[in-house]
């Protein structure tokens, strides 16, 4: 309580003069504290005295002189000994967050490349390879649950700090490890938790489009295949002893596709789509914007066009199969075509004229096909709601192609006759920006 009041809340609290004081004898003095910590922690078997330990050290971590973390053997303890009992398994990797978070200029980089690889391969040893979190994730308790939500904070802040570090300097297994980490958790149906992985996404995907503004790329708009990065274990380095952009677009290659499966099937809703599916199953017209969604959509749209600029052709190929699952019923759902059709929309403007022509002319064909396949006043809501989104995304392509020009404006004259007063009202928005824009 002592450390929070004069650390956390200090500046509401006390005058600068006191709280310096009061920071320097505290700092001063903490060798007495950390004494007694690392005591209780090498000798000590109850759970619960442990635990409380493992707690005070927490709220010390972020003032603490770092000789105390990095220059003893307290990284070494949190990751082998306290991170794999359940009991500690907790409050050890909100240490290694804080820890992670710390700001020590280019101190310590040995010891932060040694943190994670530790903490990654415990993480493999509690965690297996979370294949099926999504399918399994109800099945936890309040306690696995915190855990997993731990672990995102962990490696999201932890790469987003240190990304470069731990590729030029851990094992690309390691690196690659963290990601499909990342990826898999982000899977899981949890809001809160998917912002936090979205973020880091969008940290990711941002930082590999600038960094590769200068390396070659075809005529796709994507980057040369340079040939294979390196073996399992290894780095790849650039001279100035960072890997260049070209390896490190191809390092996570895999990750990156594995991120756009998951951008589409958890995309929100844009604001433009007026007919949406209630609680109770029905398909109505959305009457309250929210604002939270509105928010997560545009950080979404953000991610996948640097994902479609990194590589158009895997983007393409990945809504070019999900769209045939639709058409074939193996994947047909409402939530399913809508996630991608909005998936589809946001990328407005990131693919070359030939490739948004080529993919643009299979999608709308083939959404106009199914509106026409599905029988039910709700089906053809739901898939008039995307055929109306996402021609409403392309004027650049309705511009150039008259013909589809006039095969959309008959269609949304059809959809103003519709019953379904949701429809009714996109068409009309859809006509009106359609005729604004081209």
């Amino acid at each position: 309580l002592l450390s929070e009041e004069v650390f956390d809340f200090s500046a509401e609290q006390m005058t600068q003069a006191k709280t310096k004081n009061l920071k320097s004898q505290m700092c001063g003095e903490f060798s007495s504290i950390y004494s007694l910590c690392t005591e209780i922690l090498q000798k000590a078997v109850q759970p619960t005295l442990i635990l409380a330990t493992l707690e005070t050290l927490l709220r010390f971590l972020s003032w603490i002189p770092f000789g105390y973390i990095f220059e003893t053997d307290l990284i070494s303890n949190l990751c082998t000994r306290f991170l794999q009992p359940q009991v500690t398994r907790n409050v050890t990797i909100k240490c290694l967050t804080e820890i992670g978070g710390l700001e020590c200029g280019n101190d310590f980089k040995e010891q932060f490349v040694g943190m994670f690889s530790l903490a990654v391969t415990g993480l493999r040893e509690i965690l297996g390879d979370l294949s099926k979190i999504d399918e399994e994730w109800d099945e936890y308790d309040d306690e696995q649950q915190e855990f997993i939500q731990n672990v995102a904070m962990f490696l999201t802040s932890f790469l987003t700090s240190h990304l470069r570090l731990v590729e030029s300097s851990a094992t690309r297994e390691i690196v690659i490890q963290a990601h499909q980490y990342v990826l898999r958790i982000s899977q899981v149906d949890e809001r809160e938790m998917f912002k936090v992985c979205l973020e880091y996404w969008n940290v990711l995907v941002r930082g590999l489009y600038e960094d590769g503004r200068t390396a070659p790329f075809n005529a796709a708009g994507g980057l040369l295949n340079l040939g294979p990065v390196t073996a399992a274990g290894g780095n790849a380095l650039s001279n100035g002893g960072s890997m260049s952009a070209e390896l490190r677009r191809q390092m996570y290659s895999d990750v990156l596709t594995g991120a756009r499966y998951v951008m589409i099937s958890r995309m929100a809703r844009p604001e433009e789509v007026l007919v949406v599916e209630n609680d109770e199953g029905e398909i109505v017209r959305e009457f309250i914007k929210e604002t939270d969604t509105i928010t997560l959509y545009k950080a979404q749209r953000e991610c996948l066009i640097y994902l479609t600029h990194l590589d158009p052709k895997d983007m393409e190929k990945i809504m070019v199969e999900k769209l045939d699952r639709q058409m074939d019923g193996t994947e047909w759902s409402w939530s399913n075509l809508n996630k991608l059709c909005w998936a589809i929309g946001s990328i407005s403007g990131s693919m070359s004229e030939d490739q948004e022509r080529r993919v643009l002319v299979i999608i709308i064909k083939n959404l106009l096909s199914l509106c026409e396949l599905k029988r039910g006043k709700d089906n053809k809501a739901v898939v008039a709601s995307n055929i109306m989104y996402v021609v409403g995304q392309y004027p650049r392509f309705l511009k150039a192609h008259w013909k589809f020009l006039k095969t959309v404006a008959n269609k949304l004259f059809e959809f103003m006759h519709e019953l379904h007063e949701g429809v009714r009202d996109m068409a009309c928005d859809t006509f009106v920006t359609i005729a604004q824009k081209c």
